[in-house]
């Protein structure tokens, strides 16, 4: 509406310039000039009169283009496992271009043996060679173990877990070593080793007799 006034307007200032309509003078497109800015003042929108803009709005991506987050994992539903105590290592013979394994834990608890030894460890140490094969040792940091490779058979006591005291016959070292013994029937040892979350092993020490050494042996991986 205001654009028609506004155009009227414009007629008029030329009818003011030079009258073009016959019978109407100049003073009546001067009247007619200011009712037409009375009319553009009118029907001109007011800024203060608009509608505000409606607020900025963030567009969300629609579910079809965006992918689901996993849902964040809590300790309660992660699986546990033992953390396994035991170390692994492996030595090359360069000569005849074979590998030796093995598999070593240290005691949880320390014995106190009479001088000159002090205080010691039990260790138990699995060992596969192609030699001569598999071979399971318990020894000590320092001290003697009473196992024998002649005369009366000697023997370690082990108890796998809650299970029942087994005894296993050891013999000494080739190099006539105190602090090694050999555990004899390997096989049945690794066994029960494998599957047992705690071990103890008793072994005759010179002057102590049978001491005691405890093993978290959960997680043994061997193969």
């Amino acid at each position: 509406m205001s654009i028609f006034f506004t155009l009227l307007f414009l007629a008029t200032l030329v009818g003011i310039i030079k009258p073009y309509i016959p019978n109407l003078e100049r003073k009546h497109f001067i009247a007619a000039a200011i009712v037409s800015l009375v009319l553009i003042g009118i029907f001109t929108p007011k800024s203060g009169n608009q509608p505000p803009a409606p607020p900025y709005q963030e567009m969300k991506p629609t579910t079809q283009n965006t992918v689901k987050a996993p849902a964040e994992t809590t300790e309660s539903n992660v699986p546990t496992h033992p953390a396994s105590k035991w170390h692994y290592s492996e030595k090359k013979d360069e000569m005849r271009g074979t590998t030796a394994k093995f598999a070593e834990l240290r005691s949880e608890n320390e014995v106190n043996l009479d001088f000159p030894y002090g205080s010691v460890n039990g260790i138990i140490t699995v060992r596969k060679r192609p030699q001569d094969g598999l071979n399971i040792m318990f020894s000590v940091d320092n001290g003697q173990i009473l196992c024998r490779s002649f005369g009366d058979t000697t023997y370690v006591s082990a108890k796998f877990d809650d299970g029942p005291i087994k005894r296993y016959a050891c013999t000494g070292t080739s190099d006539g070593s105190s602090e090694t013994a050999f555990i004899e029937h390997t096989v049945d040892f690794l066994a029960n080793l494998k599957k047992a979350k705690r071990t103890i092993i008793e072994a005759e020490l010179y002057n102590n007799g049978r001491e005691q050494f405890t093993f978290d042996t959960a997680g043994l991986d061997w193969k």
